[in-house]
């Protein structure tokens, strides 16, 4: 169910262009119908033009309502509906005492919204310790895993990464790995409504699973957000087809991006492209 109200919300701009083909097409009727009347000379043209003037106008008003009721839906409700849904965690399963093959993994064609291999600086190491932030406590399912982050974006700073959940710390190809983050707004305004992208990869940089797009699924680009408000901020990690066979340590990473400009990545505070969040272990399935 959350993975198809969050295809809702992502996709739901495909609804607003067919209702506004649907409202153009029935406006281009009723004109014409309206012109037909005018000059109809007949009672019986006039009274038939009528008729489809009415229909026309008619579905035109279907269509708006329509697309109305879907911005509404995908703007305000299905946001709030996503963010009070539990977290689900995948069950999680103890490694082979066997050890660590070497795999030998090419990553599979670019998926939506891939970033293009660019030359990053070093990462930021997430510390251990609680980071200061009035941000709300996260609820951690068994299985799980959470941490505090308190890495800040920008120069100005305009948004900080305050904490993250993990649905599990041993994962397996057959099912998505589900990253919630806690994202807090900042004084700073920005122009551009970065993409953020999370990517699992491999010991040798390979993207094992990913997810890139905007905050909320698209519902709270960063133009709109207020200073000091919190954002919740979803996104469900699928395998690539590539690491199908990969099992070891990976490693988890987060950063923004533009995505007119995609090897244009946001940089951080210490001078970073990118935050490390965790290490996890991709066992067999």
């Amino acid at each position: 169910m959350t993975i198809l109200l969050r295809w809702l919300v992502d996709y739901a701009w495909v609804f607003y262009f067919g209702c506004a083909i649907g409202a153009i097409i029935y406006t281009v009727r009723a004109l014409v119908a309206h012109r037909q009347r005018e000059l109809a000379i007949f009672t019986l043209e006039r009274e038939t033009a009528t008729s489809r003037v009415v229909r026309a106008w008619a579905m035109v008003l279907i269509f708006v309502f329509i697309g109305a009721t879907i911005l509404v839906s995908a703007n305000f409700v299905l946001p709030s509906v996503l963010e009070d849904m539990p977290v689900e965690a995948s069950t999680p399963q103890v490694p082979s005492p066997s050890p660590t093959p070497t795999v030998d993994l090419t990553p599979s064609p670019t998926p939506e919204f891939a970033v293009p291999t660019v030359a990053s600086t070093p990462a930021v190491v997430v510390p251990t310790s609680p980071a200061p932030t009035d941000a709300p406590a996260t609820s951690v399912p068994a299985g799980a895993i959470a941490g505090n982050v308190g890495v800040r974006f920008g120069n100005p700073a305009f948004a900080e990464l305050v904490n993250y959940s993990l649905s599990a710390v041993e994962v397996t190809m057959a099912q998505p790995l589900q990253l919630t983050l806690s994202w807090r707004a900042l004084e700073a305004t920005v122009s551009v409504n970065y993409v953020v992208f999370t990517h699992l990869q491999s010991d040798d940089g390979s993207i094992l699973a990913q997810h890139d797009g905007p905050p909320a699924g698209g519902a709270r680009p960063l133009t709109e957000w207020s200073p000091g408000e919190t954002i919740v901020d979803v996104h469900q990690m699928a395998f690539v087809e590539g690491a199908r066979d990969y099992t070891g340590t990976a490693t988890l990473i987060v950063g923004l991006y533009n995505p007119e400009t995609p090897q244009e990545r946001v940089v951080t505070g210490t001078g970073a492209d990118y935050v490390t969040l965790v290490t996890v272990n991709v066992v067999p399935q």
